[in-house]
């Protein structure tokens, strides 16, 4: 049954994760990068307040499991979310989506060197075909007559490493401590930290409350908060509690495959031929990083 949880936890997480790329699109043609992260958090840790008034929840943590909790919140929310923004703002949904597809790769090859779970040969190649999907999207994009979107895709890369970071550390942390417990203190953090960096770069209480007056902004902030940090944050931090982590990257090529859907069909982005191409090679990379037995430690006896 809890596996079973698990499983239902990576999917939905992978859903809403997929539509976050388009309504953080939404939301950069409305605001800047600052005032959306500080909102975004603000929603998020209200969130997070009402789930704890309506659940009791012991946050009672030693200085060793503190440390750690914050040292993940380095990278995830901190780096993840400001790369994400910066690369989005820069880029496309498409490609941000297409890249996002190197994650399982990128995520097993960290669980492989710091938590022994093992690479197999033909896992090894699939990680290989990834990384030279996302080298060829870039090579096509720079020799053709198209947009370059250098800075916007590389950023995106960076929130890519962070969250596989992020997830195999949790790995590890989760057996000490609660993934409520984890999930209210990184949110915690990233509200204090992208609010008081809004406010020292002279943001106004009233652009604050004002720019929520938009519908379509408020919407977006609304899911981008609640759902898409909060909820994807105990969701994510639930799977990799129960499922090894490479089981559970794989639930990101259906985040990939939605994001990519967004931005095609509703944002109206342009899709071009080597879009395809790249996104076949790193799909095929995805499907040899899966193909693997039973996760077993490296320094396991061989019976």
């Amino acid at each position: 049954m809890k596996k079973n949880n698990a499983l239902l936890a990576a999917t939905i997480f992978s859903i809403i994760i997929g539509l976050s790329f388009m309504f953080v699109k939404i939301t950069l043609t409305y605001e800047g990068q600052l005032l959306i992260l500080a909102q975004r958090f603000t929603f998020a840790f209200l969130g997070v307040l009402v789930f704890c008034v309506i659940k009791s929840v012991s946050l009672r943590l030693n200085p060793r499991e503190t440390a750690l909790v914050f040292l993940i919140s380095l990278f995830y929310p901190l780096i993840f979310f400001s790369s994400q923004i910066l690369g989005l703002d820069h880029s496309t949904v498409t490609e941000a989506g297409i890249i996002q597809a190197t994650a399982p790769a990128i995520t097993v090859l960290l669980a492989s060197l710091f938590l022994k779970e093992h690479i197999q040969k033909i896992q090894g190649i699939g990680i290989f075909l990834s990384i030279a999907g996302v080298i060829f999207l870039q090579l096509m994009s720079r020799s053709g007559n198209y947009e370059f979107h250098l800075i916007g895709n590389l950023l995106i890369v960076v929130s890519i490493l962070a969250t596989a970071v992020y997830q195999v550390m949790s790995r590890s942390v989760t057996q000490k401590v609660s993934p409520l417990q984890v999930t209210i203190y990184i949110i915690f953090v990233g509200f204090i930290f992208f609010n008081s960096i809004y406010f020292i770069q002279n943001g106004s209480l009233n652009e604050y409350a004002h720019s929520m007056t938009k519908l379509p902004y408020l919407l977006s902030i609304l899911f981008l908060g609640v759902l898409s940090t909060a909820g994807t944050s105990l969701l994510s931090i639930f799977a990799v509690s129960k499922l090894p982590v490479i089981q559970v990257s794989v639930f990101n090529n259906l985040a990939t495959l939605i994001t990519i859907l967004s931005g095609i069909i509703i944002l109206n982005e342009p899709f071009h031929y080597y879009h395809i191409i790249g996104a076949i090679i790193i799909i095929l990379g995805v499907l040899l990083v899966n193909t693997h037995n039973r996760p077993r430690r490296i320094y396991e006896k061989k019976k």
